[in-house]
């Protein structure tokens, strides 16, 4: 393979990379509007981006926004999740979701994660979440506290 081959399978490969990621962000940022959370595409405050945060604001302004952080990965490596979970922090994400494209990858990571030494001030697979797109459901039928207090009040909510 000459060089000129080389660059053209790289400059592929990049661009089949930048299509999955765009196919897994596609339902986190559609569900999230639905949400009504402000949402950011490529959230990035100097650390590189963190493919697309949900903000939480709670409506007091002594209470700091929240922000849940999602950043695709395309493929299974110790770097991509150490980079993933440095480039989040750094972006002050409070709780992480490394979005991937199938259920082994899944497994793979979620062993990567708690495999990382757990003598640290942080322990990851509190802070780290692993799921693909198609576990990314809403959770309809589960009520929360607000509408079971008030199915038992009678109170609108």
């Amino acid at each position: 393979m000459g060089q000129q081959d080389y660059s053209a399978y790289s400059e592929q490969r990049a661009q089949e990379r930048l299509q999955m990621i765009d196919t897994l962000k596609a339902p986190i940022i559609q569900m999230g509007r639905d949400l009504g959370y402000e949402v950011i595409e490529n959230h990035d405050l100097g650390a590189g981006p963190v493919h697309v945060a949900w903000v939480f604001k709670p409506g007091s302004e002594s209470l700091p926004d929240m922000r849940l952080g999602f950043i695709c990965l395309t493929e299974f490596s110790h770097s991509s999740i150490n980079e993933g979970i440095a480039r989040a922090m750094l972006n002050l994400i409070d709780k992480l979701v490394f979005v991937v494209p199938t259920e082994t990858m899944t497994s793979q990571v979620k062993e990567a994660i708690e495999s990382m030494p757990d003598k640290s001030i942080l322990q990851l697979r509190k802070y780290v979440t692993v799921l693909t797109p198609s576990t990314l459901v809403s959770k309809t039928g589960v009520q929360g506290a607000r509408e079971r207090d008030s199915v038992q009040t009678g109170e609108a909510v």
